[in-house]
């Protein structure tokens, strides 16, 4: 765990199980002092006025810096890797070609991975027809995406190779979430394997330690109709 800096008020708006754990994950990691608090989507707290004024998006994960909201998950983690350095969510880059394919591993996974995730988990969000259609072409999308890492883990534990990256994180919430949305993960070995690491790194466990911390300071949370 990285040692924090001397930013001195951040607070991350989330959603335990949502993408916003891969930016608590990033957090927990840097060694970050910040609070949270949760926004509950299932209620549509993210449309309440009081959210908006926070973040007129009305999307989560947000994290508010010195009274500043930064939304996107892609846009915070490049924040705490410029702010947290010692923290390595990212490896150092060699030169300014390999930086730039890290921010492409990135966008990949927040702009090309996870829109086909939200296709299978929530596909009426995509249409106002047959919500089964959208979400077999999510699947049709994840495929080659989980076919492409399955073939990078065969020779490798991690995305960047030996070590854990932020990366990983986001990764495995997409493929899980996918699994989620009815995806069959059993062809994937390598993933598998990747998955039982990600699970066991502590900042992830530090994650989930704090979303229970959340989940219990307002009750639980409500089911879902």
């Amino acid at each position: 765990m990285a040692q924090g800096n001397d930013m001195t008020d951040m607070k991350l708006y989330h959603l335990p199980g949502a993408c916003s754990r891969v930016t608590l994950t990033a957090l927990e990691q840097c060694g970050a002092d910040y609070t949270d608090e949760i926004v509950l989507l299932m209620r549509g707290a993210q449309h309440s006025p009081q959210y908006r004024a926070i973040n007129p998006k009305g999307k989560i994960p947000c994290l508010i810096v010195d009274g500043q909201a930064l939304a996107e998950n892609a846009a915070i983690l490049s924040f705490l890797n410029m702010e947290y350095p010692a923290a390595a969510l990212f490896p150092q880059p060699g030169d300014a070609l390999e930086a730039a394919r890290q921010t492409a591993d990135l966008f990949a996974l927040s702009a090309s991975f996870h829109p086909s995730v939200r296709a299978m988990m929530m596909p009426v969000r995509w249409t106002t027809g047959n919500p089964e259609e959208v979400r077999e072409k999510g699947r049709q999308l994840v495929h080659p995406l989980l076919q492409q890492l399955e073939t990078r883990l065969a020779t490798q534990p991690w995305w960047y190779g030996g070590e854990w990256s932020i990366i990983d994180s986001y990764a495995h919430w997409n493929y899980t979430t996918a699994q989620k949305g009815q995806f069959d993960l059993s062809p994937y070995p390598n993933i598998a394997q990747h998955q039982k690491r990600v699970e066991a790194h502590p900042a992830y466990q530090r994650a989930l330690a704090r979303e229970q911390a959340a989940v219990d300071a307002i009750g639980g949370l409500p089911d879902v109709a």
